[in-house]
């Protein structure tokens, strides 16, 4: 198959699971303990240092509807996946590929695993000030990877490789990349680069990354 083939295919594929998957309850696990921590935690520290603005919590929920897609997407482990794996009596950890490029002979799967991530590396920065540098990007390219890898052990249909984590990372570095390019020609000349930066609050300054642990933690323990 050509590349346009397999772009073509994983289209239909991510269309055929928006359509006919639980996407809205996808989406409901995901949010539910980031909503939790916006009421609690995160709107008390943003009223004590200024305005809460609609702009920024419409981008954080295009941004937890991007990671229940790549959760769904992916598959990853359930505590219910958990407690069935570790009641089988064949558990045994025979899926994973440690050494990097070893797991499949096919190109495709490679660069699928960095579009997935593409959209990653471009909203973190685009919404949160605090990560328009290429490590923060990086890391969270690479933890959110390592989350979904880990869980996908007790899994009964999905391998755990290094490769994951490799292009996973890649195409977060890629999409921050792009990024870059659409924030010098389209932002920089409206950018206040003060507004969030300078927050002493360790909520805002961590908000990203606590989006990111917690919707994952809700769908993994949620998630049926």
């Amino acid at each position: 198959m050509s590349l346009f083939q397999y772009l073509y295919v994983y289209t239909r594929i991510c269309i055929m699971y928006v359509v006919h998957t639980d996407l809205l309850i996808n989406i409901i696990c995901t949010c539910i303990l980031c909503i939790i921590f916006q009421k609690i935690f995160f709107l008390r520290a943003k009223k004590k240092e200024g305005r809460v603005s609609r702009k920024h919590f419409f981008g954080v929920f295009i941004f937890l509807v991007y990671l229940s897609v790549v959760y769904g997407v992916t598959g990853i482990g359930t505590i219910w996946d958990v407690q069935r794996f570790v009641t089988a009596s064949t558990s045994e950890f025979n899926r994973i590929y440690l050494v990097p490029f070893s797991s499949s002979e096919v190109t495709m799967p490679y660069v699928l695993n960095i579009i997935m991530t593409i959209p990653l590396g471009f909203l973190l920065p685009l919404i949160w000030k605090q990560f328009r540098t290429i490590k923060k990007v990086a890391l969270s390219g690479f933890l959110l990877s390592l989350c979904i890898e880990l869980s996908q052990l007790c899994t009964q249909s999905r391998t755990t490789t290094t490769d994951d984590l490799i292009m996973n990372t890649l195409g977060a570095i890629i999409g921050y990349f792009i990024f870059k390019a659409f924030f010098h020609v389209f932002l920089k000349k409206n950018s206040n680069e003060k507004d969030e930066i300078t927050s002493s609050s360790v909520v805002i300054k961590h908000e990203a990354f606590f989006y990111l642990g917690l919707s994952f933690l809700g769908m993994f323990l949620f998630a049926i």
